[in-house]
């Protein structure tokens, strides 16, 4: 009897013991299945932010274009680049986010942001072999990324063209045109991720490059895009710009109303096919119609063109790649851009942009812009995202074309950003 009861006994605990665990289980699924979903709702809520910040500067470029800008830190940066169409760093759009040094509050969430004129990068369509030379890359990858991107079947000496590329284990061709972003690097011969994406130093550019605040140099995606535009347009009221005249389809009275010069007018007249203002500029030396030709004059019937470089926004180290550009010159554009040029004929007053210089680079070059990158970290909780979106202005409207998670593990430190912010904004609906 008694041995009945023990083994009754140690039965019930056996099943007292069973029924423990499973509830200790079900308990530690339930904290996982908790903590999952809390997760998840943090990381909707760091990508909500996140686009809270893209928001905000839609907003912010969509009044300015109105005529009502919304910022109070650059009140006379608006006013100039509302009267002359000029794309500063005194700007609304520029003030954003104070470089990712402010924390905007969104409900329990928060971002930091920072608004980057694409045309303040060299855009890869435009890349001359002089260009590529300047660039962080090493002589097999120029030879690889010119074969890879040019027409024709005969490749460099360190290049490769189809018979290499289907040569592959997964055989593909070459692209044999420009890039439409970045990340199609990968598909080029010698290209990696970190040679993309790292600073290197296995290369054939004597360009003295600046580090950044987190003391990293420069990584070949800090200096390009494939994605930036600038419109063709004169200088101007924002958003009320006249286009450019085309030199090779103007009429003489066209001429004559701008006030060029009359031996200006024959001579843009007797050639119906210039190629760049560098190409004009060669021909024409009175100063006054060289401004004139600067702001007014187009060789083309775009309405907007692709890859120039703004003067008012490129960074010292962008701008040092550019062919024939010497350090002083490099030097006197930074200067200049504490106030910003509002129209492309201040280059004319710029130490060194004369004669042969100004005719071989002035093509480059722009000082309005159409294209921007939003640079963005959402917060929530423990969770972090970073973005970057890109947003086209067309016919005065600004519009979003691409939104991307940035591949960096460290975007703070890759946008030399401060790593703590040092102000706070608390953004609220409308009532």
């Amino acid at each position: 009897m008694h041995k009945e009861r023990g083994t009754s006994f140690v039965f019930v605990l056996a099943s007292l013991a069973a029924i423990m665990g499973v509830l200790a289980a079900v308990a530690s699924t339930s904290r996982l299945d908790v903590k999952a979903t809390s997760n998840r709702v943090e990381l909707i809520k760091a990508r909500m932010a996140c686009f809270s910040a893209i928001q905000r500067y839609l907003c912010t470029v969509a009044s300015d274009y109105s005529g009502t800008p919304t910022t109070t830190t650059s009140t006379s940066g608006s006013t100039t680049a509302q009267q002359t169409g000029a794309t500063t760093l005194q700007d609304d759009w520029a003030q954003l986010g104070s470089n990712g040094d402010e924390r905007v509050v969104v409900g329990d969430s928060w971002f930091r942001m920072q608004v980057v004129d694409a045309s303040s990068f060299l855009n890869s369509s435009t890349l001359t072999t002089a260009w590529l030379n300047n660039l962080p890359l090493s002589q097999q990858q120029i030879d690889a990324y010119s074969d890879y991107t040019s027409a024709g079947e005969t490749p460099l000496p360190d290049g490769g063209k189809d018979q290499y590329y289907n040569a592959l284990q997964v055989p593909y061709n070459a692209k044999l045109a420009p890039l439409d972003t970045l990340d199609e690097l990968l598909n080029v011969r010698y290209f990696t991720a970190q040679s993309i994406y790292l600073p290197q130093t296995n290369v054939v550019s004597t360009v003295s490059f600046v580090a950044g605040a987190s003391g990293q140099q420069p990584a070949l995606s800090d200096l390009l895009t494939t994605y930036s535009y600038s419109p063709n347009v004169r200088p101007g009221t924002l958003g009320q710009q006249q286009a450019r005249i085309n030199v090779n389809t103007a009429t003489q009275a066209q001429l004559r109303t701008l006030g060029l010069s009359t031996q200006t007018q024959t001579r843009l007249l007797a050639n119906r096919a210039w190629a760049n203002l560098g190409a004009i500029l060669r021909t024409i030396v009175n100063v006054q119609d060289q401004r004139v030709i600067l702001d007014n004059l187009t060789t083309t019937t775009a309405t907007r063109t692709a890859g120039l470089i703004n003067l008012n926004t490129a960074s010292q180290n962008v701008l040092s790649t550019v062919p024939n550009l010497t350090p002083d010159m490099v030097q006197a554009i930074i200067q200049q851009q504490q106030t910003g040029l509002t129209s492309l004929s201040g280059v004319l007053s710029i130490s060194g942009f004369t004669g042969n210089v100004l005719a071989s680079t002035i093509q480059y070059f722009t000082v309005q812009s159409s294209t921007f990158i939003v640079r963005v970290v959402g917060y929530s909780g423990s969770t972090s995202v970073a973005m970057e979106a890109t947003v086209d202005i067309t016919n005065n409207t600004p519009k979003l074309v691409r939104i991307a998670d940035v591949p960096y593990t460290d975007v703070i430190g890759r946008w030399n950003w401060n790593q703590n912010t040092s102000t706070e904004t608390v953004l609220k609906e409308a009532s």
